[in-house]
């Protein structure tokens, strides 16, 4: 293909090209490649996540049989030079791709582009409609058979009826679908993706938070959910109590906050709180909002109990002034405890929250002692697509705040696993082989046990790239 991205996300090995516009990368010597003492932003999947958060497919309508057979043509047509009277003189088409999204037009552009896509998918109909002359499927795609296919996009398609009663395609557009979560994913799941890494220990972060957010089905049993997951985390997490380090989550606004922030440090043994702001609904700019984050953090500074707190909010305008409110009014509360901003302060995947991260970089630049405890970790902001002007930023924002507070991540993503994201971040990012293997070794204090891991000389990581000033 035009743009040979995939081979960016196995880990950068050579050979595989970066995007357009991405920094250059060439092959470092073996010695360097370290593994990260820990992945410090890590999730787990319960059975009750699963079913809250698991992929979704409409289920299938049955078309008439005019539209039906204009979408097995679709099907067939896929790999071949067939594909142009399918289609209007005046069609338009959505070059789909992870990379691309332009309209095309004409059916001999449609064509050329049909012929290179990979055959073999099916198109389920989950709806459709039909006025007059005009009509729209609804479809999703599917590769594989039985449990094991996957829905990887969805399209709509716009037809015309030409005089002679035969539909053919006027538009087709749709959105391509990233792997989603379909079962359970174990404390026995995460420990095999960590030893791959070489990687010691991840901590683990409950999703109790969902059953608090806006996306949940609402019900009196609302912190039932939230304590039956943070019992699953914890119960998860014993089975390697040297390997991964168990936080509890949920809400920080609703009423059983603090109450179930000591049942976690208490019966549970929990060693810290994950916050999620956006999917919590939090609004910095509420003062009762900011007060119980206020409450939840001197809770948990009392009690000893590290926080991540995704920072990132539902406002559109975020930005300066909210990560300003969370330094003055928030973070001064928690002052014993490592505080761990997740997504440098963003979300993912990419990285796009500049604004929000340059207050707090200034902040620990300057020695503002707020900060004194304050951590970041870059879970997801550093892919194969990363432009060369976003890594440079990302490179100058670490210097800036320092390798010593910047923590790897590498998050719940069942389309890559940390060794591949490590592999990315180090392919990516132009920073010193010093400065990696800083971030690599970086500690906080409630880990167990002890060291870095060295990878093994003659592993496949050996050959990783990194980037060379």
């Amino acid at each position: 293909s035009r743009r040979a991205v995939p081979c960016a996300v196995l880990v950068a090995l050579a050979g595989c090209a970066a995007a357009p516009g991405s920094p250059r990368v060439a092959a470092g010597p073996a010695d360097a490649v370290v593994a990260p003492v820990a992945d410090y932003h890590q999730h787990l999947m319960s059975p009750a996540l699963v079913e809250l958060w698991g992929e979704r497919v409409l289920p299938p309508v049955e078309l008439p049989e005019a539209l039906d057979r204009v979408l097995r043509e679709r099907e067939r047509v896929a790999g071949t030079s067939g594909a142009g009277e399918l289609y209007t003189e005046d069609a338009r088409m959505v070059e789909l791709s992870p990379w691309s999204a332009n309209w095309i037009g004409g059916q001999d552009a449609i064509r050329d582009l049909i012929s290179r896509v990979r055959p073999g998918s099916r198109m389920v109909p989950n709806g459709f409609g039909i006025d007059g002359s005009s009509a729209y499927v609804a479809a999703s795609v599917f590769r594989g058979e039985g449990p094991s296919a996957r829905n990887v996009a969805n399209i709509l398609f716009v037809l015309r009826r030409d005089p002679d009663g035969s539909w053919r395609i006027a538009a087709e557009s749709g959105s391509i679908k990233p792997p989603g979560i379909t079962a359970p994913v174990t404390a026995d799941q995460l420990v095999v993706r960590l030893d791959e890494a070489g990687i010691r220990q991840a901590v683990v972060l409950s999703g109790a938070y969902a059953f608090g957010s806006l996306e949940a089905p609402p019900g009196a049993d609302e912190y039932a959910r939230v304590r039956a997951e943070n019992d699953w985390t914890a119960e998860q997490v014993a089975r390697y109590p040297d390997r991964l380090i168990g936080f509890c989550a949920f809400n920080p606004v609703k009423e059983y906050a603090v109450a179930e922030l000591e049942r976690c440090a208490g019966t549970l043994r929990l060693r810290g709180l994950k916050l999620h702001l956006g999917n919590s609904g939090v609004d910095v700019r509420n003062p009762a909002h900011v007060e119980q984050l206020r409450r939840v953090f001197r809770a948990a500074n009392r009690l000893r109990l590290a926080i991540t707190i995704h920072l990132r909010t539902p406002d559109p305008s975020y930005g300066r002034e909210h990560s300003l409110i969370f330094l003055g009014q928030v973070l001064p509360q928690a002052p014993e405890v490592p505080v761990q901003v997740a997504h440098l302060a963003g979300t993912g995947p990419g990285y796009g929250s500049d604004e929000a991260l340059a207050p707090l970089a200034e902040a620990v630049a300057a020695g503002d002692p707020r900060t004194r405890n304050l951590y970041f970790d870059l879970a997801t902001n550093v892919t194969p697509t990363i432009s060369a002007e976003s890594a440079r930023l990302i490179a100058r924002r670490i210097r800036q705040i320092g390798t010593e507070r910047i923590l790897f991540g590498s998050d719940l993503d069942p389309a890559t696993s940390p060794r591949q994201e490590w592999g990315t971040f180090r392919g990516m990012i132009p920073l010193t082989d010093a400065e990696f293997r800083a971030i690599a070794d970086n500690r906080l204090p409630y880990l167990p046990g002890s060291a870095r891991t060295v990878r093994p000389q003659g592993s496949i990581l050996d050959s990783m790239l990194t980037f060379r000033k």
